[in-house]
């Protein structure tokens, strides 16, 4: 006998959820990533600006957690490992306290308005003691640097020791240099440079305007995911001794509070009316209705008694009820929905590469671009426009150390004055946030918006796939249709009665959950026949069933499979769909089963054609019966691909993509697994099977295909809001880092001052920010225009 030799079985990798502290930019970002990457066994790495999280997955015998939070903690972040798998228990997003930063701002505007207050005093007839001193403006200014901007101030030196420049590092070099630079000017007056400590303190006050706006911007574009996490309640009922009690006693059982984290498989909780299901589970007494809207989309109350199933988050209304947890924590279909979306947010979409490739280098190009301005100012500029040294710079406030204080228009200042605020301006202007916030802040929000609609996207990347796509396939049953076959009619073609066909037909598909065997299983239910038990049962998806059944051994499925002819079938409806059974010898009958289409099918169909997608149907029935169901949604007949197997289903897809078209592809069977794989983009109902579930890119949790058209129609409004987003963010930069570095100056006497430009590059954030928020009211003014079927 010769000798197996095992192939050895590469193993997958370990992924890890880090949360990341301190990121403010996409230069963090990269410099996170950058870092990771060094760390021997890092194979992928995802960081999110927003969700601050960092997910790698690395190879657990080269690579471990701590060597991950060691390489990031070296850049200055702090690093942890989430350690909880249940989504439920698990913030939002690692967002510093509002409270605190909320604090800081107050600090620095304060300082903001005493500093300001010192110089119009004078004019208001209300001077502050003091306020015409130079070493009161050099207080408030190391105040402002030492409290509010301490934090930015540490950041920015931890990047720049680490040599992964960011935000903070380009703020705390332009304060720096302008509190330095006055700073000198006070200990050496003799030298006769000017001082304007009053620049930290407004650019530190508008700096952090700009992150607290920003921060409380974000937090608001995950208002979706917190929807989410809403519906699962801290506390329940639960009942302590369930199995002394009799049945019809459970509603009146004594209960007690306890945690919903610690419930576990089995347990019996009492719902109040009013109060949220913590578990999916088994009715088991009491009867009620449940509004399930935030999970399914209807709107209507749904009625449950005892052996129903109930969903954790659903909301009870009216009666109390006890019921029997199955699944809880992290494995209820809630946490599910949470998890989905949570991965979604921390994918990263393709476009969103262009962002950080610029992003990465970002802060070396601004740091070299202010050297060269400090230079070419001090030296040239100064030597061939003269005349820009008698030109203010527009609400710069100077110190003389021997005159007092006065604005900059009513001196002229000299060559080292202005190449040191040009410089500065450059640094605090330059905005890589707008860049790095650009693509997650949009991705959150559509996320979000569909989760709302019941729609699960699994990333940016299938969001961004999806928009680009022109090309529709559809599976047939369970999906154009409405999945409920009805038995019309058995055809006998051996001596043998209707019911003993029928029993042996759903004696093969017994626990078959495809829409044919519970018709069949269905029928014989209704008709009171005895069940009968097939053994050696074998699934062919997309073809049948054998079997052996009463010593007989059967085959059930389609034509083809069960090798007849379509031209030798009995006479059916041309709608309706053949089933045949034979044995090893001989054809035993013909079930003929009818399938309606999804009310929604022919409108979804048509607006998808007006918007100019190419639709398409790809069935394993029948031509006559496929071809009926086309004609019904107003397809040409052209547009039928019918009788293909599972992995043909697949081909055809591939097929259609040699072409240079992206497709999408909405099934719901076992059958249409492969070809949801080989598609673009996979679109699974969620009343499918878990394997096309696990092979698609989006899931429709509420089973209805318009959720297509309304997923279709959000991710084009995304990479929409993306590309407005991309294309601010780097007009921005390309208009604001000129215009800073004086290029305007010599022409048009337009320049900035550090405070301005530090407020342009809060307004640079906020604006992306703010954007990505409007597609939410966007979005749900086309859904109340009923712009979308």
């Amino acid at each position: 006998m010769p000798a197996t030799i095992a192939q050895p079985v590469e193993a997958s990798p370990t992924s890890v959820l880090l949360e990341v502290e301190g990121m403010k930019c996409a230069g963090c970002v990269a410099a996170v990533e950058r870092r990771l990457q060094q760390v021997d066994g890092v194979e992928a790495i995802s960081v999110n600006l927003i969700t601050r999280l960092a997910k790698v997955d690395y190879d657990a015998a080269i690579a471990d957690p701590e060597a991950l939070t060691t390489a990031i903690a070296g850049l200055g972040f702090k690093a942890q490992l989430r350690q909880d798998d249940n989504p439920l228990t698990l913030p939002v997003a690692e967002i510093p306290p509002l409270q605190q930063q909320r604090l800081q701002l107050a600090i620095a505007a304060f300082l903001l308005v005493v500093s300001s207050w010192g110089h119009l005093g004078h004019w208001l007839d209300h001077p502050l003691p003091g306020a015409d001193q130079l070493w009161f403006h050099a207080l408030l200014a190391t105040w402002a640097l030492l409290g509010p901007g301490r934090a930015i101030l540490q950041a920015g030196w931890q990047g720049l020791r680490c040599g992964a420049p960011n935000m903070n590092s380009l703020v705390m070099l332009g304060t720096g240099s302008a509190y330095l630079a006055s700073l000198t000017a006070l200990i050496w007056p003799q030298l006769g440079w000017v001082c304007f400590f009053d620049e930290p303190v407004m650019l530190l006050g508008f700096i952090l305007l700009g992150r607290t706006l920003e921060e409380q911007a974000r937090f608001r574009s995950q208002a979706a995911l917190q929807k989410l996490l809403a519906l699962q309640p801290e506390t329940t009922q639960l009942l302590t001794a369930p199995s002394s009690i009799a049945p019809d006693d459970l509603l009146e059982a004594p209960a007690q509070t306890w945690p919903v984290a610690q419930l576990r498989s089995g347990d019996y909780v009492q719902v109040l009316p009013g109060d949220r299901v913590p578990v999916d589970g088994c009715v088991v007494a009491g009867q009620s209705s449940l509004d399930t809207a935030m999970l399914t989309g209807e709107s209507l109350p749904q009625a449950c008694q005892i052996s129903d199933r109930v969903c954790a988050g659903t909301l009870n209304l009216s009666h109390r009820l006890v019921i029997r947890a199955e699944q809880t924590g992290g494995q209820t279909r809630l946490a599910a929905i949470v998890r989905c979306v949570a991965e979604a947010q921390q994918r990263k979409a393709p476009v969103q590469r262009f962002a950080d490739a610029i992003a990465g280098r970002f802060v070396y190009g601004v740091c070299a671009i202010a050297a060269l301005t400090f230079g070419f100012w001090w030296t040239l500029g100064s030597r061939w426009w003269p005349q820009v040294l008698q030109q203010p710079l527009p609400g710069l406030l100077i110190h003389a150390p021997h005159h007092g204080m006065e604005m900059a228009h009513s001196h002229s200042h000299s060559p080292l004055l202005l190449a040191l605020t040009l410089a500065i301006s450059v640094l605090v202007v330059a905005c890589p946030c707008a860049l790095g916030l650009a693509t997650p802040t949009a991705i959150l929000v559509a996320t979000g918006l569909a989760a709302e609609q019941g729609i699960l996207v699994r990333g940016g990347d299938v969001l961004e796939q999806l928009a680009r796509i022109k090309h529709f396939v559809f599976d047939k049953t369970g999906t154009l249709t409405q999945g409920q076959f009805e038995l019309i009619e058995i055809q006998p073609l051996a001596e043998i009665d209707c019911d003993r066909l029928l029993q042996w037909a759903a004696a093969l598909e017994a626990d078959s959950r495809h829409p044919l065997a519970i018709a069949l299983q269905a029928a014989a239910r209704s008709a009171n026949l005895p069940a009968l038990t097939a053994s050696d049962r074998q699934q062919v998806p997309g073809l049948g069933v054998s079997g052996i059944c009463e010593g007989r051994s059967l085959r059930l499925g389609s034509p083809a499979w069960v090798q007849v002819a379509t031209n030798e079938l009995p006479t059916g409806s041309a709608a309706a769909t053949p089933i045949l059974l034979a044995d090893d010898q001989q054809l035993l009958g013909c079930f003929w089963l009818q399938d309606q289409p999804r009310p929604e099918a022919a409108e979804v169909v048509q607006a998808l054609q007006s918007r100019g997608a190419t639709v398409q149907i790809l069935s394993g029935d029948r031509q006559t019966t496929t071809a009926a169901l086309a004609q019904q949604l107003g397809l040409e007949a052209n547009s039928v691909v019918a009788e293909v197997l599972p992995e043909a289903k697949a081909e055809a897809i591939a097929t259609l993509q040699a072409d240079g078209d992206a497709v999408a592809m909405v099934g719901d069977g076992i059958n249409d697994a492969p070809a949801l794989a080989t598609a673009a983009v996979g679109i699974s109902l969620a009343a499918g099977s878990d394997i096309a579930q696990d092979s698609a890119g989006l899931l429709l949790s509420r089973d209805r295909l318009d959720s297509v058209l309304v997923a279709w129609e959000l991710s084009q409004m995304g990479l929409r809001t993306i590309r407005q987003n991309l294309t601010w963010a780097l007009g921005y930069n390309l208009v604001m880092l000129p215009l800073a570095a004086g290029a305007f100056l010599p022409a048009y006497g337009l320049a900035l001052t550090p405070a301005i430009a530090g407020a342009c590059m809060a307004v640079s954030s906020l604006a992306v920010v703010s954007n990505s928020l409007l597609l939410r009211y966007w979005f749900r003014r086309m859904v109340n225009a009923s712009t979308i079927v």
